[in-house]
């Protein structure tokens, strides 16, 4: 038997899998590490906790399994997304600004711009440039690497002239085990300095001369199928890998993700269902539908991009619940709970803005709240409603996302991945609420482990394509959509709007 190590590299932590080339998960091992927050704003990581975390994982699931190391055949990473690192000779000069980091909003206003002719709070000029090239365009919250690079020249400019290269989380480490810097087309697309162009490819000209940014400091972009390189002796030490041992380029977590969904033939969606939540389909062409924040970002199919809506609340929303309202439960225990009240919760309406919302609403400021509460309500119709909340928020968002994937496929059914599918009264409430039924495959909390190691799988030239890798993603359960209850969520999907829009007449 042969292995892959894919390590799913998060923001509390780091997962590392050992898997077979059949896609089966062999062994897995888990390690924490912090989030530093030095000033209001910040959101810093030590990257040398995240290779702690990766050698320590590494050597223990190589024990564990007992597998000999040199039958392992590669190395693949899955990260969070959107981090920026400074580095100079292979030494952080700064701590990873983490995709939670906000100090550079001042940035991303400068690069939207001043003028009277706005779209949701951008001006024409740089948002129809950025849309041209990239696909899309930095937010307003500094979160994107653009908008951070921009804050370390005006704000540290000794430390910008020193670097020598620039990193996201997943690219430090691949540069850790093979000593070069290069990065993935979906990392290079969110910093929003790539052009996404079909045949393009490339950090784009236009946006690095505008706003001044030295492209000799930007890493290579490669396919994520690319190898990258391969393991050095320091690493080997560190890892207890063969030296020589290929890694490859890889991808973020979210385009990891969507090929460890199963759906990844055109136009195939997939739910993502943890603290937050997506909807994602791959696809040929750079869809977009700009007034509900759905867009198109690099997959990691080279052949593909990869259309996505996003929520912001999720599971976050079952958590808070779960230790604010239902206290002393165990996800089981909740399960169980909800499982017990009859579909649309007596009545109960709870929307799920606990920290604003992106699609479709794209709107940070909505807050959420529960709706027709009585004395005859009780702690189990709240934890219904928050459950079916979910579901109908992410209703809200296929009704337009369905019209960006309908072009290429009917949108007759819904793989289904993350925390959250674990559960199955949850499931049974997407299926409901979807009105399509809803796959669930194997090890759902893996797939974005797996989805790394079908990534290397084609990479390496252990199958011959994506569709292959769908062949050893196998659905667990498949839950039939039941028409009353699907019902019952649509008139529920019409009260949302109706709470939103009086929210926003209010607001105005």
């Amino acid at each position: 038997m042969k292995y892959i190590v894919a390590h799913d590299v998060g923001t509390s932590g780091s997962k590392g899998t050992l898997i077979d080339l059949k896609l089966n998960v062999i062994a897995s091992e888990s390690a924490e590490y912090k989030v530093l927050f030095p000033h209001k704003g910040y959101a810093e990581q030590n990257p040398e906790d995240w290779w702690d975390a990766v050698t320590k994982t590494t050597q223990s699931i190589t024990e564990k399994s007992g597998i000999k190391n040199e039958d392992i055949v590669g190395v693949v990473f899955s990260a969070q997304m959107a981090g920026l690192i400074p580095m100079r000779e292979g030494t952080p000069l700064l701590n990873c600004l983490t995709w939670l980091d906000t100090r550079a909003a001042d940035q991303a206003k400068k690069i939207i711009g001043k003028g009277l002719l706005k779209v949701s709070g951008y001006t024409l000029l740089p948002l129809l440039r950025f849309l041209k090239v990239t696909g899309g365009a930095p937010g307003l919250a500094g979160k994107d690497v653009i908008s951070k690079i921009l804050w370390l020249k005006e704000e540290k400019p000794d430390i910008y002239k020193e670097t020598d290269i620039l990193l996201d989380v997943k690219d430090y480490l691949v540069y850790k085990c093979t000593g070069t810097t290069v990065t993935s087309r979906d990392c290079a697309n969110i910093s929003w300095m790539m052009d996404t162009r079909p045949k393009k490819f490339c950090w784009s000209d236009v946006i690095l001369k505008k706003y001044d940014i030295d492209m000799s400091k930007l890493p290579e972009i490669r396919k994520s199928t690319d190898v990258a390189g391969r393991i050095t002796e320091k690493a080997s030490e560190d890892l207890r890998i063969p030296e020589g041992t290929p890694v490859l380029t890889g991808a973020g977590d979210m385009a990891s993700a969507a090929i460890g969904s199963g759906a990844v033939l055109e136009g195939e969606t997939h739910v993502y269902i943890g603290t937050s939540s997506w909807v994602a389909a791959h696809l040929k062409s750079r869809e977009k539908d700009l007034s509900h924040y759905m867009g198109s970002i690099c997959s990691a199919n080279p052949e593909m991009y990869l259309c996505v809506a996003e929520q912001e609340t999720a599971s976050g929303c079952l958590e808070w619940i779960k230790h604010n309202v239902i206290r002393e439960f165990t996800h089981e225990q909740l399960n169980e709970y909800v499982s017990t009240v009859e579909p649309g919760a007596g009545g109960v309406v709870f929307t799920p803005w606990l920290f604003g919302e992106r699609s479709p609403l794209d709107d940070p400021e909505v807050r959420g709240g529960f709706y027709n509460l009585s004395l005859e309500h009780t702690r189990g119709h709240m934890a219904r409603a928050v459950y079916e909340g979910v579901a109908v928020n992410i209703k809200w968002a296929l009704t337009y996302f369905e019209k960006l994937v309908s072009k290429t496929r009917t949108l007759d059914k819904i793989y289904i991945i993350g925390g959250g599918a674990k559960s199955d009264v949850w499931c049974q409430i997407f299926a409901d609420a979807f009105a399509r039924p809803v796959l669930r495959v194997e090890n759902p909390v893996d797939a974005g482990a797996r989805g790394a190691a079908g990534i290397a799988l084609v990479g390496l030239g252990h199958v011959n394509g994506f569709d292959e890798v769908k062949q050893l993603i196998h659905v667990e359960k498949k839950f039939e959509p039941n028409k009353e209850n699907t019902r019952i969520y649509e008139k529920i999907l019409e009260e949302f709007k109706a709470i939103y829009k009086k929210g926003v007449s209010k607001k105005k």
